[in-house]
């Protein structure tokens, strides 16, 4: 009682009183007071009533030691443990749960979680409550356990020093140290026999299933279950426990049981749970029946979460549920649209107007509007500040409906968008990141086409057509740029009406926004389409940008030719250097292919975009529609191009599929009469053709795996014989190459080394571009090391000095970007496209060309140019290299290398054709341009 009334006090104080006036100013010094009434009947009472008893009882307790187990000593001990102890810690965990469930924000879009849990981050907040409630009942534990003359608690002695235990244990659990909690219920079930082990036992099964331990939680919850003594209060928790563990176990409709169990208590009794938890359960049983397709017992819960008046956000995602459920064959739709519509009225509804749009747009959705879903999904995604997962959602329905309808790109910009704020753990997002690369490679080959074809027809222009037409593509991009402002200052204003619909017809096909450079869509995609695309981002530097660490100015376009420029930092002064190349006469005018070196090089790319187009149609997006179109295209706008056997053999086997026989048989014919001795023609011939190859594929590599195992073992005379036998027992197979060569090592090691170079270079002259040239190359390499040692550094460890045959390091000269790539199409069209959209993304204030060559024989050499100095053109490619969505799909940053090499120095590069060479200058000569803090 004295404790309760004067928490931390301890009987050993009393000895600080001599008489009882002392204890008099002591406790009006503290100001308690006990009684109500008058300020004097109170002080009255205080004086010759309480405190003569509080006194009389002070020294009836003044022996209170933990050693003596007596009716008395067990009495007050019982007492201040219960009114010291335990009441001050059930007090400070009722605050820390009251934070949690304050500060708790639920994804009504997943699965509730049964429990309200604090995250990891969140859970420091509440770490003072849930201390002082171990510091409280620690200290009740060690000052009042009552023990033998063997310093042995009796735990029969003590009714509320397991409580405090219990309360230790939850403080525990709230923390996240569930370990450290499981410890405490452990030991209280194992030491106190009173009905508190209940309450021990059920929150040990809630941190086992926290931690995933729900194998051992199974027995303490049919423990619990099973046993007919259980306290009604616990018997009321059960149902929400055993709902917990079966949700963790993946058993979803013995969940469902569990928690209708709960969600049905009554919470009138002073026993029953609260309401708020009730509708917690019974919108998680609501969510289970949902995802079952129950739609009727879904509304049935979702109605009664209601009825139990939860917080206003289960409220309303009540609703949002039930009006997504809403059938719209039966009539209601409309119902509901004009419920949600009025809800967007309401104030209270301002943070959540981005899902009442998203609820709509999925009721038009159903109803088959679809222009009305869009408009719907496009307000959801602009109207959404904060909840990142919704924004996120709106951006993924309006992708697939673009997808659906076969509108590549718009989709590709969509998904694009979804990725962004779409997080990690969403149950789509490795299928969302693969479909938007394979559209942005699409994409990709689009823009490259109408590029091309724009740049062709400026090209037949006369000179005054020319420049007239190119004076209006930088007024409609002035217009475009005007438009994007307006819209953005509607997006901030809230007036989402004043957006208007920029979209253009992306058809490469067709005519209208056949023009490139008008189509502001697709030199820099969402320019004039922000606000649509886009909605409202935060308007920042690199806003759209994953890694914004990496701060150098943003470029559109990076196929302009031969314009230096310098960083943003050295043109502040400069108001020419700050105007966008793309508002120059100049820009355009470098890229029309006016010479017929410049016009083939057009050509080619649009022949290379169109068939990798077309296959792209036909492999990764299943639009065999598409995929004819662009192959038929490809074959009438070129009589003769090096896809034509492949897209005879493609557009056959579409048609095929397609069940248009006529149309499959041309090209049948085509292929028999055009190329009768193709690899095409025998698989039409012979529908075995490939399993008969593979079969002696596989008698041919076990020839070849005998033929190299004696090589190996040093016995070059059979190896070699049984090269010159693989010719004439098989022919030309996929493994020639690799006997070629074993052929050439044997006669090295037969002849010498002479003759091992003679061989090789026949190899190569053979087969330039096989698997094992690699291979080759480096034994040549090899050869001429050992022979000409000085030629590669290695004589003195120090480089030739001769002025016109050594590289030369000028770090202020004018620089490229050097970039070696395997020589397959299937790497560099990808990768060069990818460049193109990394320049156009990252730096669309500067201008640049990228050309491509053969190097060696099974290499391409792409260069990015150009760079005002070495420190400019390293920064650009170290940016290159670390951006890792470039990465992420087909093109995988190990195949590649990555320099930068001055303009004086490339010819030689050229001369050298040793990559390995100029690798030796670079890494030495660059060593502080690399090395430079970033």
């Amino acid at each position: 009682m004295v404790q309760a009334l004067w928490p931390g006090w301890h009987c050993n104080n009393l000895k600080q009183f001599n008489k009882i006036e002392d204890f008099y100013n002591v406790i009006n010094k503290r100001k308690y007071t006990i009684f109500t009434g008058s300020t004097l009947n109170r002080t009255l009472r205080l004086r010759y009533i309480t405190y003569p008893i509080i006194f009389v009882l002070l020294v009836l307790f003044q022996n209170c030691g933990t050693k003596k187990n007596t009716f008395v000593h067990r009495g007050y001990h019982n007492m201040t443990a219960r009114f010291n102890g335990y009441y001050w810690s059930s007090e400070a965990i009722k605050e820390g749960v009251y934070k949690i469930e304050g500060n708790n924000k639920d994804n009504f879009d997943k699965l509730l979680p049964v429990y309200v849990m604090p995250g990891n981050e969140n859970a420091k907040a509440t770490f003072p409550d849930f201390d002082k409630a171990i510091k409280k009942s620690s200290l009740v534990i060690q000052r009042h356990t009552i023990k033998d003359k063997k310093d042995v608690e009796i735990p029969s002695a003590g009714k509320w020093i397991d409580n405090n235990w219990v309360n230790i244990g939850i403080s525990r659990f709230y923390k996240r140290e569930f370990f450290s909690g499981i410890e405490a219920f452990d030991y209280v079930v194992r030491t106190y026999k009173s009905k508190d082990k209940y309450k021990a036992l059920l929150w040990e099964a809630k941190a086992l299933n926290e931690v995933g331990s729900v194998s051992t939680s199974e027995p303490i919850i049919a423990l619990l279950y099973n046993d007919k003594k259980l306290p009604t209060k616990i018997k009321r928790q059960l149902g929400a426990l055993r709902g917990d563990y079966f949700i963790k176990r993946g058993l979803y409709k013995e969940a469902i049981t569990a928690l209708t169990e709960a969600a049905n208590q009554p919470g009138i009794l002073r026993k029953g749970l609260r309401k708020r938890e009730r509708a917690r359960y019974a919108f998680i049983v609501a969510q289970l029946y949902e995802d079952e397709k129950n739609t009727k017992k879904a509304r049935q819960f979702y109605e009664k979460a209601l009825s139990l008046k939860p917080s206003y956000d289960m409220v309303f995602y009540s609703n949002i549920k039930l009006a997504r459920m809403v059938d719209t064959k039966r009539g209601g739709a409309d119902k509901t649209k004009s419920k949600l519509l009025k809800m967007t009225k309401d104030s209270k509804n301002a943070e959540y107007l981005d899902v009442i749009y998203y609820t709509l747009g999925e009721i038009e959705e159903k109803e088959r509007h679809q222009d009305m879903a869009i408009e719907y999904y496009a307000k959801s995604a602009q109207t959404s500040v904060s909840n990142v997962n919704q924004k996120a959602l709106a951006y993924l329905k309006l992708g697939d409906i673009y997808f659906e309808n076969s509108n590549y790109p718009l989709s590709e910009g969509y998904y694009d968008s979804t990725i962004t704020v779409l997080p990690k753990d969403h149950p789509n997002y490795n299928n969302i990141i693969t479909r938007k690369n394979t559209l942005s490679t699409l994409v990709g080959f689009i823009r490259t086409i109408k590029k091309e074809d724009s740049l062709q027809k400026l090209a037949k222009l006369s000179d005054a057509e020319r420049l007239k037409a190119i004076d209006k593509i930088i007024a409609k991009m002035e217009d475009d740029e005007e438009r994007k402002k307006e819209e953005l200052e509607a997006i901030k204003s809230g007036n989402l009406n004043a957006i208007t619909n920029t979209n253009s017809n992306d058809n490469i096909f067709g005519s209208g926004a056949g023009w490139y450079f008008y189509n502001q869509t697709t030199i820099s995609f969402g320019i004039a389409d922000f606000a649509k695309r886009w909605g409202n981002r935060k308007n920042e530097d690199n806003w759209k940008r994953s890694q914004k660490g990496l701060s150098i100015d943003n470029v559109t376009d990076n196929e302009a030719v031969n314009t230096k420029t310098t960083t943003t930092g050295n043109n502040k002064n400069n108001p020419k250097a700050n105007k966008d190349p793309r508002k120059t006469r100049e820009y355009y005018l470098k890229q029309i292919p006016l010479t017929d070196t410049m016009m083939k090089v057009s050509h080619d790319r649009i022949i290379e975009a169109d068939y990798l187009l077309g296959a792209t149609y036909k492999e990764e997006l299943n639009n065999n529609k598409r995929s004819i179109a662009a192959f038929e295209d490809l074959n009438t706008r070129y009589a003769e191009h090096k896809y034509r056997l492949q897209s005879y053999y493609q557009l056959y086997r579409i048609y095929l599929a397609e069940k248009n026989q006529e149309r499959s048989d041309f090209y049948k014919d085509k292929l028999i009469s055009n190329y009768p001795n193709s690899e095409y023609v025998k698989l039409i011939k012979n529908p075995k053709y490939a399993e008969e190859r593979n079969a002696q594929r596989g008698e041919v590599e076990k020839f070849y795996e005998n033929t190299f195992d004696l090589y190996s073992a040093g016995d070059y005379e059979q190896s070699y014989a049984l090269c010159n036998e693989a010719y004439t027992k098989y022919g030309k197979t996929d493994f020639s190459p690799k006997f070629e060569l074993v052929r050439a090592m044997c006669i090295g090691r037969l002849k010498g080394t002479d003759s091992l170079t003679w061989a090789i270079n026949e190899f190569l002259i053979l087969y330039p571009n096989s698997d094992v040239s690699p291979r080759a190359i480096e034994i040549l390499n090899a050869i001429k090391r050992q022979k000409n040692p000085e030629l590669f550094g290695e004589g003195n460890n120090k480089p030739v000095k001769n002025s016109t045959d050594t590289f030369n390091l000028r770090l202020d000269s004018e620089h490229f970007a050097l970039l070696v790539t395997p020589d397959d199409p299937k790497i560099v069209n990808p990768y060069k496209t990818a460049i193109d959209n990394f320049n156009r993304e990252f730096y669309s204030n500067k201008t640049f060309s990228m050309a491509s060559n053969l190097f060696g024989n099974n290499q391409q050499m792409i260069l990015v140019k150009s760079f005002p100095d070495a420190s400019e053109a390293y920064a650009y490619v170290d940016n290159l290299r670390n951006d890792t969505r470039i990465y992420a799909g087909t093109i995988k940053k190990e195949l590649l290398t990555f320099f930068i090499i001055s303009v004086e120095n490339l010819p030689l590069f050229y001369k050298k054709a040793n990559l390995n060479y100029y690798k030796a200058f670079f890494d030495e000569a660059y060593k502080t341009v690399i090395q430079q803090p970033k």
